[in-house]
């Protein structure tokens, strides 16, 4: 427990609460960006079906993250962080936002430090369990991590001290499961799954300030420090919905043949390079039978970023949109496994496109994709995916003042509309 109990003193220590400004800044963005993917989730049917299930079982807290967890992370349009394969903002979020619905939280900076603690919890338990590579091995990094996640939050929101921050973490840690189930089903309960883990995590805090506290085998990996750099700080965002080991390709494809001004009709091959990793998560031919089989193949997010990309950021997709230009590119698109892109995995997860037409062959390298840590979206680009995702539900004007009051909002301010 003493790794345990490191990280529980940082997640409840002052120094989550007096964030540097450029930090507290980019959480709020994250936390927009979240709930972006959250309201368009609930248009997707799976999402929708959260919904129910979780207004079934009657109206609170617990509900309230299930399915807000599930419509966010079923999108595949929320946050990553590469190096432990988890998507922390889907779980993180619904959960803080949960509370600050119930009032919780007397300011935003409250919310952000809540928000802060899940995300250093998710991503140091991710790496702990070496999560691209589990996810070769059958387990879902983030599902593993979300009960984990979401107690770390929730004891923040609750104010619990050290001893029961690390008790409430173990408690949640006991609920970790390292099956996760399969998501390519035309309606999967994956997320339900995901979601009522994050409410696990709620539960495990809320039983820690009642005094129950667990315990759990030492992990040396979750020590943790006060300090300037936080794992946090290497979340990047994805500007549709997508795997994320093929958003570089899709990048690399779509900006080449838009400066070279290449017409798809006139591709021969277009040849797509990316570490071994990646290739087994997205080399997926022929067109897609269902939305997350056209969210996971780098062959369809290319087809349709060259010929049809308005349907990139549709984040329904069912059934998946394909036409006769559709599926003749998709015919022309071979992935290939590059050893020497390989390096650095997973730290970065780049791809080499190389498109032949008419006699030439073009390059292009991209290793850090827009949305990136290291080239991470500022509130224009923020603004611009919310509005597009979260309009049909919102209307376009309650969009606009959704972000402009996050994007305001001071450490002192209260929380924001959500």
């Amino acid at each position: 427990m003493k790794a345990l109990r490191s990280l529980a003193r940082v997640l409840a220590s002052d120094a989550l609460a007096d964030l540097p400004a450029e930090r507290f800044d980019r959480v709020k963005r994250h936390i927009v960006d979240t709930l972006g993917a959250r309201l368009a989730g609930s248009q997707t049917d799976e999402g929708a079906g959260a919904g129910r299930a979780a207004a079934a079982l009657g109206e609170n807290l617990l509900t309230e993250v299930t399915a807000c967890c599930a419509q966010a992370r079923c999108t595949e349009i929320d946050d990553i962080h590469l190096a432990s394969c988890v998507t922390p903002g889907s779980v993180v979020v619904p959960t803080v936002l949960a509370f600050a619905s119930r009032g919780t939280f007397r300011s935003t900076g409250d919310g952000a430090a809540a928000a802060l603690a899940g995300y250093e919890a998710a991503i140091r338990l991710g790496m702990a369990i070496d999560g691209p590579r589990a996810l070769l091995k059958g387990t879902w990094p983030t599902g593993y991590v979300a009960s984990f996640a979401s107690a770390a939050s929730a004891a923040r929101a609750l104010a619990l001290d050290e001893a029961q921050t690390a008790g409430a973490l173990a408690t949640a840690l006991a609920t970790a499961s390292r099956t996760g189930l399969p998501a390519a089903l035309p309606s999967s309960s994956r997320w339900m799954a995901l979601g009522v883990a994050a409410a696990n995590g709620v539960a495990a805090a809320e039983a820690a300030r009642a005094g129950l506290l667990g315990i759990c085998a030492d992990l040396p990996t979750l020590s943790a420090r006060p300090g300037r750099s936080w794992l946090f700080d290497d979340i990047g965002t994805k500007p549709f919905p997508t795997a994320r080991q093929a958003l570089a390709a899709i990048e690399a494809a779509r900006d080449l043949s838009r400066e070279e001004e290449i017409d798809p009709n006139q591709i021969d091959e277009l040849l797509v390079f990316l570490p071994g990793a990646q290739c087994r998560i997205v080399d997926r031919p022929g067109p897609p039978a269902t939305r997350f089989e056209s969210i996971v193949s780098v062959q369809y997010q290319i087809a349709l970023a060259l010929v049809e990309p308005a349907h990139l950021l549709d984040v329904r997709r069912t059934p998946p949109f394909v036409n006769s230009s559709v599926r003749a590119l998709l015919r022309k698109i071979i992935v290939r496994r590059a050893r020497d892109l390989e390096r650095d995995y997973p730290r970065v997860w780049p791809a080499q496109v190389e498109i032949r037409t008419r006699g030439r062959r073009l390059k292009r390298l991209v290793r850090h994709p827009h949305g990136d840590a290291r080239r991470p979206f500022a509130w224009d680009d923020v603004a611009l995916k919310f509005r597009r995702l979260a309009s049909a539900v919102t209307g376009e004007v309650e969009a606009g003042r959704i972000v402009q009051a996050w994007r305001s909002a001071t450490p002192a301010s209260p929380v924001p509309p959500f």
